[in-house]
Formats: structure tokens, sequence, C-alpha cells
């Protein structure tokens, strides 16, 4: 089956200006010439693209996929989270499908889970990858591994608890036996647990804990990203080896030399911290908000410039609450070309991923995850609101293909 899609400009993931008037044709599930109007290749089906933007298929590189729907809702996240959470595990796995369905039709074709309570991720994406049910490329950890009483084990439990070096080697191992793609580590407090039991500041597992999971990690070709908000808990992450930060509010100029130097990579969520703190205010907790953006959410852009700057590898995610738009316009605010910003959630993210060689571009060759805009997301990064045709590998996205399993 050969797709023809015509006319259309291209934003391959790699170079800064777009590729104009060019014809895609994708067979089965790759990207199999990038050519002119009068290639000699016979399609089966015909897109006519003109006056619109193919970009590669959108990568959300933080997702809590059970609780996804929650960014749609307007309650705050330490009410709604636990109701997810600790619902039964049919609920979860029901709100899980439901959610990579949504981001799948908004242009998202590849998601990274960062821990779900009883790996529903874990279990979607074997679904998914079995052909039992479609949805995008998921890449998952399972569960989280957390010190005792560490984030993620207050008002539910999303994470393993463990104390010690031996005891976080051998939770690293099981989460790889059961199917984790990478490890995450809890290495500080956070935000879903305050005021009352957690602090962003706060630092959880220790050098010697982290090391010894980077450790088990690596000898079987697992990443290790970590939860790491404050000051010393990023340090601690880097000293113990580390692949990558999530949130990271407070990068030093120690944290961004190492970052720099060992080419770990900066997942942010600026969108989903942000929108913990407008809803906590909208709903009542001014003072709780207040507290959240002065010690997360206003030190975090000073980051995120600074690690621009510096040329550290960003890629974009949206944890709970947020979403890819909403990080790239925050990108855009602390100094990202718009280029920049959609690489942050194309081939920077592929990269992140290790898949950089099969996803992230539009390039011969590539897995067709690919997406149609209305308009041109080079100019006004607004554009990844006007999706018109979702490819994933190879299949245009309709209702009736990921319903319809032949």
């Amino acid at each position: 089956m050969i797709t023809k899609i015509s006319s259309c400009n291209v934003f391959d993931g790699k170079h800064n200006e777009l590729l104009c008037n060019k014809t895609v044709y994708i067979q089965d599930n790759k990207i199999l010439k990038i050519g002119d109007l009068d290639t000699p290749i016979k399609p089966d089906i015909e897109i006519d693209g003109k006056g619109k933007y193919l970009i590669p298929g959108l990568i959300n590189l933080h997702v809590h996929i059970n609780r996804r729907h929650l960014s749609r809702g307007t309650g705050v996240f330490r009410q709604g989270a636990p109701a997810v959470e600790n619902s039964d595990d049919g609920r979860r796995m029901l709100y899980a499908a439901k959610n990579a369905w949504f981001e799948l039709f908004k242009g998202i074709t590849t998601i990274r889970d960062l821990c779900s309570v009883g790996r529903t991720a874990n279990y979607l994406r074997n679904a998914i990858q079995a052909g039992q049910i479609r949805g995008p490329r998921l890449i998952t950890c399972g569960m989280a591994i957390a010190a005792t009483g560490g984030h993620e084990t207050h008002r539910y439990v999303g994470a393993v608890q463990v104390d010690g070096a031996d005891e976080v080697t051998k939770a690293t191992r099981y989460e790889i036996r059961l199917g984790a793609d990478f490890i995450k580590l809890m290495v500080s407090g956070g935000l879903g647990g305050m005021p009352e039991h957690e602090h962003p500041s706060w630092s959880e597992l220790n050098v010697t804990e982290i090391t010894a999971a980077c450790e088990a990690a690596h000898s079987h070709n697992r990443g290790v990203t970590v939860h790491a908000m404050g000051e010393l808990p990023v340090l601690n992450a880097l000293h113990g080896g580390v692949d990558g930060i999530e949130h990271g509010a407070v990068l030093t100029e120690e944290a961004l030399r190492i970052m720099k130097d060992r080419n770990v990579y900066y997942v942010p969520t600026a969108s989903g911290i942000t929108a913990v703190a407008e809803k906590e205010a909208k709903n009542g907790s001014s003072e709780l908000a207040e507290t959240m953006r002065a010690l997360v959410v206003d030190p975090q852009r000073e980051s995120i410039r600074k690690a621009h700057e510096r040329g550290i590898l960003i890629g974009a995610g949206s944890d709970t609450l947020g979403s890819v738009l909403a990080e790239l316009l925050i990108f855009s605010d602390c100094g990202l070309s718009n280029t920049e910003a959609l690489k942050t959630a194309t081939s920077n993210a592929a990269k992140i991923l290790k898949l950089d060689e099969k996803i992230g571009y539009v390039r011969e060759g590539y897995l067709a995850d690919l997406v149609l805009l209305d308009e041109n997301p080079l100019e006004d990064l607004h554009a990844l609101e006007k999706v018109h045709t979702v490819f994933k590998d190879g299949n245009k996205v309709t209702f009736d293909w990921v319903c319809n399993l032949v």
C-alpha cells in the first residue's frame, strides 16, 4: 500500500527551514520517498497537501497515562490524581486507553510514561505492540522507585519504596524483569503531597542509592531518569550517574556543567508544573499556589533559559496537567525559537528515547509517524492545534482504524 501526500511543506526535524512543495510517499509503515510532483510512483491513496505542513509525529516525553485526562478538568491535582490512581485496575486501564487515543488524535504518536499505578502503561504498551488494541507508541518504566515515604507514596502508591543500595538494586532489576524500558527514580519531594507530606527541595534517595540504580540499569542497557526539583537532589542525581533530569527546577552552574559534559538530557515539564499552581490558585489555595511558584515555577524558567544557552538537550513533556503545545510556548518564552521548540517534541525527543534512527524526523526509511497541519508551526506554534491528518506507522489515524481490528 502506497500513500501519496502531494505538494506539502515539510519540517523534517533536522533543518531550520521548511522543505517547500514536496511530495511524500508512504509505503506500508515507512517513508518511501520525499520528492517532487513528477516522481514516478503510482499511489494507492492520494492526499492533497497543498498549502499544508507536514511534521514528524509529536513525542510527549513525560506522561502519566492513567490520569492524563485530568489536564482537561478543573480540579486540583492533589484530589484528582488520587481519585484515579486509587481506583481499581480495570478503571485505570480504561482511563489509560482512552487517554492514549485522545493524545494520538492530537498528533502525539509516541508517549513516554513516567510511572503508572499497577504498571498499567506496561500492559497497555504490550497490548498495542501485540495488535490487540491500537494507539500511540508507548515507552514505559512500570513503577517508579522511591525512598520509603518519598514522592508518589503519600496520596497513592505510584512508586516502589526502598531503602539502601541493595534494595534499590533489587527494585531496579525487578522493574526490568517486568518489562521496563527505562528506570525512573524519585530523588526529591514534589508538589503532589504538598503541603502536608513533602517539599520539592527535600533530598530523598542519596548518591549511593542512585549510583546503585544506574549500575543495575546500565548493565541491562536501560537508561535512568529522575524526578528531581531542588538544587541538592539534582546534584545528587547527576553525581549518581543518571541519564536525564525531569523537572529540574533549580539547575546550578555545577549541575549545568555536568549535564553538558555528560550529555544528560532535561525534560522540564514546565507546563504541567505551572498548571498545578494555577489550579490551586483558581480553587482557593492562593497561598499554596504562591509557594509552588516561588519554589518551582519561577526558578525553573531561569533553569530552562540557562540550559538552552549551554546547548543541553531539552525535551518536551506535559506531565499530568500540561500539554505539548503549552510546553513549547513556555520554551519560546525562555528563548527558544519556534523551530528549536518544535524539535524538543520531535528530533530532540527521539534522541532522548534513543529512537532517532526510526522516528522524530521526516526522512526516507523512517517510520511514517507524521502530522499534517493546516498552518505553519514555524510561524506560530498554535498551528499544532490545527491538525488535518495524523499517521501512525503509515496508517491514517481515524475512528475506524482505531476501533476496527482485522
